[in-house]
């Protein structure tokens, strides 16, 4: 750690790409202002994604009605968000902070580069991972009710975990340069990500508006046949596939927008990244849109709360028991229409009962 008034040049921070930016750093009052703002933006930040996220995830711990599939995958993104909110913002914040004194912290600044890396693509990957769950109900919602378990899921999140952490660690451990090896592999895999989900959410919305469309041909019938009073049958079986088809549709636009978020928030930082390989400058790039790239790409893990809550109603209604301090059941059930009713053990019924409850 050198101040720049040091005649002696500052150390280099090993493994980090950007070591070259501490030799030639010029900090003026402009800048300085800047960097202020991105402390104070990015600190609040951080403890709003820290305590939102938190509150996902004590939610779907506490009440059994949310430990649904899909909410499985919602709680792995909610934890990389709780990780960015307490690890990532705060590393990156001292390392702004340490520049604004003419100081450099070479440990916080490997730390918010390494962990936003592990972050960045394990959100990206998680996403895909909804992506797919979401297909699978659509598309074989038979064979999805047999064989997709939340044991099974969970396993899956798990192995993810583990793979995608084991090669971070493998690699910082051997110094592996990232130009050469990491970078490639890792963008590679974000960049592959990116277009499945793309690709998985056009063929969702497809057959989506194939089913609504076959739905509302199908009330078309079934009010001919009410209206004659016909059989009864046929217009409860109509009117569980509209909700059927209603919840699907809700559920897959609720990833789609959580989606879309992400990548809009990640945008200015590939943005940045590919005009930094076009474009030499890199007292502007370092010292201006890098920051404020980051900053936007840390934004997502504090809009993502906010997401949940609004897409989904039983969520709100936990979060009001716990405010206003309201008592709950073991189970965790609301006293609701939806949440009442005769047992059903058979685990079909059961299992698209559970679906109602998920994002």
């Amino acid at each position: 750690m050198h101040t720049m008034n040091n005649t002696v040049a500052p150390k280099p921070c090993l493994d980090s790409t950007l070591s070259l930016e501490l030799a030639s750093f010029k900090l003026s009052s402009t800048l300085h202002g800047f960097l202020l703002s991105i402390c104070i933006v990015n600190g609040l930040l951080s403890v709003l994604a820290t305590l939102g996220n938190s509150l996902v995830l004590i939610l779907i711990l506490k009440f059994p009605s949310l430990r649904t599939l899909s909410n499985i995958l919602i709680f792995s993104l909610a934890l990389i968000d709780v990780l960015v909110g307490l690890v990532v913002q705060p590393a990156f914040v001292v390392y702004i902070a340490g520049k604004m004194n003419l100081v450099f912290y070479c440990r916080a600044l490997l730390t918010y580069l390494y962990t936003e890396i592990f972050c960045v693509g394990l959100s990206l990957i998680t996403l895909s991972l909804i992506a797919c769950e979401r297909f699978f109900a659509i598309v074989y919602p038979f064979k999805y009710i047999n064989y997709m378990t939340k044991y099974r899921l969970g396993t899956i999140v798990a192995v993810v975990w583990a793979v995608w952490l084991i090669f971070n660690v493998v690699c910082r451990a051997l110094r592996v340069k990232n130009d050469e090896f990491f970078s490639p592999i890792a963008s590679g895999v974000i960049g592959f990500t990116l277009i499945l989900n793309i690709a998985l959410y056009f063929k969702i919305f497809k057959i989506i508006k194939r089913h609504e469309r076959q739905i509302h041909a199908q009330n078309k019938v079934s009010i001919e046949i009410r209206a004659r009073d016909s059989r009864k049958d046929d217009d409860n079986s109509s009117g569980q596939e509209s909700a059927l088809s209603s919840r699907e549709t809700h559920m897959a636009r609720t990833v789609a927008y959580i989606t879309g978020v992400l990548v809009l928030c990640y945008s200015l930082l590939m943005v940045t990244s590919l005009a930094d390989m076009l474009i030499e400058n890199d007292a502007m790039f370092d010292n201006l849109l890098y920051p404020l790239a980051e900053t936007a790409t840390f934004l997502n893990s504090s809009l993502n709360p906010f997401l949940y809550c609004w897409r989904c109603r039983d969520l709100r209604e936990k979060i009001w028991l716990v405010i206003k301090g309201a008592k709950y059941s073991p189970s965790g059930r609301l006293s609701s229409p939806r949440c009442t009713g005769q047992k059903q053990p058979d685990r079909e019924t059961s299992t698209k009962r559970e679906e109602v409850h998920v994002l």
